[in-house]
């Protein structure tokens, strides 16, 4: 489980002396991780404050949330929305079946919510920092060491992943445990950062909130990609309905950037996704807002789900000879896996 937070200067979002919770997040231990699971599910606008004040009469758990609990947008109550959809929907041990008879309705999204503040409160990253003479400056930078002693410090001495952005500028920290037994036990067992940190060695700015603004010679922000998917080690590309085809012409495909990261992939045949077996499709059946891919920006490598090798799937070839159509899939063990690329 990854308990994630992030320091929002520009714009500035929350108090001037802590990171924002941004979410709680189930892993599968390696790196990658499920998304949108169950649908049947989801909460929608209205829900969050109607369960906790209403349904569960905690007021006090309610102002942290809208505390602490903060979109950069300022629509807080969609990015509460969003963090359950995505992510509680695949923690299997809040499903309602699994509290038995006593099941109160809506529980689950309360206990989500309830210990996604409870373990928020546990990580003060910013005061981490601070004891560490670590704070927010216009002129101080740090080092990579000096931020991550601060915080495995605090840790039982595992690493912490942290990012940085475009200016080299401390952003998000994520803390990584296995979880023993239910979610609700709350049995969270720091572990080392499963992912690795993009800051540089040197250099890394701490910005103040509330006061930044863009220098006139800031790197230039990525605009949305558009090209072809190509296979590495194959021949061909991916058409439009995301199969691979040796021939012909290469479909073109957008990576339309999305509001909390990843991007929606876009053929002219409609919204690519993956199914229940780990299928790559587009079509105009798929929901945009369940199929959330990710694209380096320097390499173009295209990943779900933190997965990003893929292999042929031969079952499902439809065709012959130069005209034949195969599915590609999330690779699996044993399988001749590649990377799928959007070149431009």
């Amino acid at each position: 489980m990854l308990q994630t937070q992030f320091w929002d200067y520009y714009p500035a979002i929350g108090s001037n002396d802590s990171f924002t919770l941004h979410g709680l997040w189930p892993d599968n231990c390696d790196g990658s991780y499920e998304q949108f699971c169950d649908g049947k599910l989801n909460i929608k606008r209205g829900d969050i404050e109607r369960i906790v004040k209403n349904e569960f009469k905690d007021e006090k758990l309610l102002q942290k949330i809208k505390k602490s609990w903060k979109n950069f947008n300022g629509d807080d109550e969609l990015l509460w929305v969003h963090e359950f959809n995505k992510h509680a929907t695949c923690i299997k041990t809040i499903r309602p079946e699994c509290y038995g008879s006593e099941y109160k309705k809506d529980e689950n999204v309360y206990d989500f919510l309830l210990i996604a503040v409870n373990l928020y409160e546990k990580y003060p990253t910013f005061e981490f920092l601070a004891e560490k003479g670590i704070v927010p400056s216009h002129t101080q930078t740090y080092t990579y060491d000096e931020i991550a002693e601060a915080l495995s410090s605090k840790f039982e001495g595992h690493n912490v992943f942290f990012k940085c952005n475009r200016y080299q500028a401390l952003q998000e920290v994520w803390y990584f445990h296995y979880l023993q037994g239910p979610l609700t036990s709350e049995e969270f067992v720091p572990i080392l950062a499963l992912a690795h940190s993009n800051c540089p060695q040197t250099g890394i700015k701490f910005i103040p909130k509330g006061d930044f603004r863009p220098p006139p010679d800031q790197p230039p922000k990525t605009p949305s990609q558009n090209g072809n998917i190509k296979l590495s080690g194959h021949q061909g590309c991916l058409i439009s309905n995301g199969q691979w085809y040796t021939q012909g012409t290469c479909a073109k495909f957008q990576a339309k950037e999305l509001q909390f990261g990843g991007v929606n992939l876009i053929s002219s045949k409609g919204v690519c996704g993956i199914d229940e077996t780990g299928i790559l499709n587009c079509n105009r059946q798929n929901m945009a807002s369940r199929f959330q891919f990710q694209v380096d920006k320097q390499s173009g490598v295209v990943s779900y789900g933190g997965k990003s090798d893929w292999c042929l799937h031969e079952e499902g070839k439809h065709g012959s000879g130069k005209f034949a159509q195969v599915p590609i899939k999330l690779a699996e063990k044993g399988c001749q896996s590649f990377e799928i690329k959007l070149v431009q």
